[in-house]
Parts: C-alpha cells; structure tokens; sequence
C-alpha cells in the first residue's frame, strides 16, 4: 500500500485561486494592514524620524503651501517609504522584512537630534513586530518587493471599476483600481494628471495610497518631475520593454561606430584631444533618435574638460561599452597605472578608494582588468581586504556586487518619454553633455 503526501499550496498558488475581485479586496486589506503596522503607536518615534527625513529632502518650502496640507502629504510619504521603500530609501521596507529579504535596519536619529553616534532611538520602524502574513498575502508581498510603480500618470480611460493610466516615465498603460486610495474611481476623469504609488494584483494594479491630482496648469511642474524621475537609476523608462530593446540598439550602433572611428574602446589624450574625438564621434552618430532626446537636466551635473581649467598636461579618456555607452574620465590614465607592474604600495590603496565610489563603473575597471592581468590577485586582495582573493574566480562578482543590481545592464543613453511632447522642456535646452567622471 502506497500513500501520497499532499504538500501545502505554494503562496503563489493560493493567490492564483482566487478571482480578481478576491485578489483586489485582499490586496486592498493587505495594505491597510501595513500602513496600520508601521502608524502602531510604538512605532511613532520611527514615523516622526521618517518625516523629518522627508521634509528635509523634499524640495518645497512650507511657507509655499498649506501648512496642513504639507503635514499630511510629507507624513504620508513618510509611511509610503516605510512600507514600501525603506527608512530614508535603505531598501530595508517593511515588504522586504515580512519575506525575509532585508535585514533589520539600526534606528536613524531622532528628529532634530542627528548627531554622530546619536543612535539610541529603537528599531527603524519597519520591524514585523509579530505582524502574521498567510500564504495569499505572501504571493502580493512577492509581487510587491520592488515597490510596484511609483510616478506620474494621466487617466486616458475609465472602464468600470477602475480606470485606465498612462506612466509618463514608462509610456505604459495601467488598469488600476482604486485599493487603499480614498478618491473615487468615478472622479478619475481622462486627462487628470495623477502622482502615486500603484501595486500590482495579477493583471491589474491598485493604488498603494491616495494620489495626488495636478490641474493640467501645472503641466509644466509634472515634467521637472519626470525630468528628475528619468535620471534616477534604474530609469523608469526601461520598464517599457520596446523602448528597453530600443535603447540597447541604439548603443550597440554607437559601439560600432566608435571602434570604427578611433579603432579602440578608449581614447586618451588631452583635454582638447579628448573634446574633438567627442565631437567627431557625435559627428559621426548624427542626431539622437527622437525618442532619445539627451536633454541637459536628464545627464551627469559635472561638466566636460574645459581647457581653460584642465591644463593639457592632464589625461583625459573617452571610453564607450556596448551596453553601458560613453563615459569621460579624468581617472583612467591613473588607473591603468595601478593595474600594471610594479605593484606599489599606493595602488591597492588608490584602487579601494574607487571600488569605494559609486561612480566608478564597475565595467571600466573589467576592462583595466581584462588588458592588464598580470598581478590582478595580488593587487584586488589588498585592496579588497580579501586575503583568498582569486581574480579569475571572484573578479567578476566583485564588480557586479558593488553595483545596484537593477541598474547593472542598463543602456547608457537617456530615455525621454512622450510627456516631453506636450510641452517645452522648462529651462533646460537640447544638448550633447556627456557623463563624465
């Protein structure tokens, strides 16, 4: 006699039983029940830490607004964060903690006492705390770790229950119903101009919150918020899979023609050698594709060599990647120097402080690495304090951990969505700036 063990349903699963209007009531209390987790009142110190955090960033003054209005929109998004997108964007968010991806946070300072060392002030505020998910909740929890869609929408439709949005950074169309949010799907009339969170259920999203509603005045407002939402990293316009595939098609062109041009990968020189080979090159791609205007505010802040400030005893190099695309670095020459023989004490020192640095893409130093191999063990266990370290086993790893996983295979080109059509780009100009560092 044989007997079959019946395993417990997948999270996944137990959602996939349920109808979509199951699926939204679910996610509609799921999300009450996270808001209402992190506002317990034991967990008000870490609120007050996460509204200080955002009124400090957040770009509007509150003698510009009223001050009731900016009370509860900086504490709403201080919530939102917390739940969905960490304390002061840690990515440790209460969603992460629930699925076992991010570990406890230390507590941030207390509002108005920062202080070095000042740490004394409990959890960050996006402990579970004995918070209990079934497996239905777990499968939404999944689906949510990223945060869903966090921008600015214009209603093109209402069909029903839920109304139909347009992502201004994506260009994709979202069919939302309005979940935790306390506007009307009724009051969603096409052409209202909408900012929010949305998160997905199935096939179709809820809002996460109430968002907020512009008049079509304000248009050119909501564009400086795109603008700023398509420089962020991973840029939310390669959630759209066509403008993703387009993007990498267009700089796999651009590769091609810069090794046609200059015979390399990488150009070194002068500050004025550097500056013409840049122009020969934009010269030769032509003119962006409409769809990839390379706006000023959407590029790297730091300016190109300027020979008025940059002797042309300096070395400067243009460097291009089939993916990544053109960068400008005033750091390589140095660079190479640390990755040839001899190994000197200053360069495992000089290359920790670029493995440090954020800005310093991880696929400029593979390709260091790739031409110059010959104590590349020696030289990254001392500047990595990794006494095993073998090149060949753990380089790569090395260079793609110290860089955002979403960001890692992301074009090198700037994406414009089609909100830019609608009006002029406010103060900013059509240009060539480069990313530099």
């Amino acid at each position: 006699m044989t007997s079959t063990l019946f395993a417990a349903p997948e999270p996944a699963a137990a959602l996939d039983l349920l109808t979509l209007r199951e699926r939204l009531d679910l996610a509609t209390r799921l999300t009450h029940r996270l808001v209402g987790h992190v506002l317990r009142p034991a967990n008000a110190d870490a609120v007050a830490r996460q509204v200080a955090y955002v009124r400090t960033e957040s770009p509007v003054r509150v003698s510009d607004v009223d001050p009731e209005q900016y009370d509860e929109v900086t504490r709403d998004c201080a919530i939102d964060m917390l739940v969905h997108a960490g304390p002061r964007e840690t990515g440790g968010s209460l969603v992460r903690r629930l699925l076992g991806e991010a570990p406890a946070g230390g507590p941030g300072p207390a509002p108005g006492n920062d202080a070095p060392g000042n740490d004394a002030f409990g959890d960050d505020g996006t402990a579970p705390a004995g918070l209990m998910i079934d497996d239905a909740e777990r499968a939404l929890l999944e689906r949510w770790r990223d945060g869903g869609v966090l921008g600015y929408f214009v209603v093109t439709d209402l069909v029903d229950e839920h109304a139909v949005l347009h992502n201004l950074e994506d260009d994709l169309e979202y069919r939302v119903f309005t979940g935790r949010s306390e506007i009307r799907s009724v009051a969603l009339v096409p052409g209202l101009l909408l900012s929010g969170r949305v998160l997905p259920v199935g096939a179709a999203w809820i809002f996460a919150g109430t968002p907020a509603v512009f008049s079509p005045d304000v248009i050119e407002g909501v564009v400086r918020a795109v603008v700023a939402l398509l420089t962020s990293s991973p840029c939310p316009a390669y959630r759209n899979p066509r403008t993703l595939a387009r993007a990498r098609e267009l700089v796999a062109d651009h590769h091609r023609t810069f090794q046609a041009l200059f015979g390399d990968v990488v150009v070194e020189g002068t500050a004025s050698h550097v500056l013409d080979c840049c122009l020969r090159f934009k010269d030769r791609i032509g003119a962006p594709a409409e769809e990839f205007a390379l706006f000023g505010a959407l590029r790297d802040v730091r300016r190109l060599p300027d020979d008025a400030a940059d002797p042309d005893d300096v070395t400067f190099a243009l460097v291009h990647h089939p993916v990544r695309g053109l960068r400008m670095l005033d750091w390589y020459a140095q660079l190479r120097e640390v990755h040839t023989a001899p190994l000197l004490p200053w360069k495992p020192r000089r290359l920790a402080q670029v493995l440090a640095d954020p800005d310093a893409p991880s696929w400029v130093l593979a390709l260091l690495a790739e031409r110059h191999p010959d104590h590349l063990d020696a030289l990254y266990r001392a500047a990595s304090g990794r006494p095993g370290f073998v090149w060949v086993r753990d380089g790569a790893a090395l260079l793609r951990d110290r860089e955002p996983e979403a960001a890692r295979d992301e074009p090198g080109i700037v994406m414009a969505s089609s909100i830019m059509g609608r009006v002029p780009p406010p103060e900013v100009g059509m240009t060539d700036v480069i990313p530099t560092s």
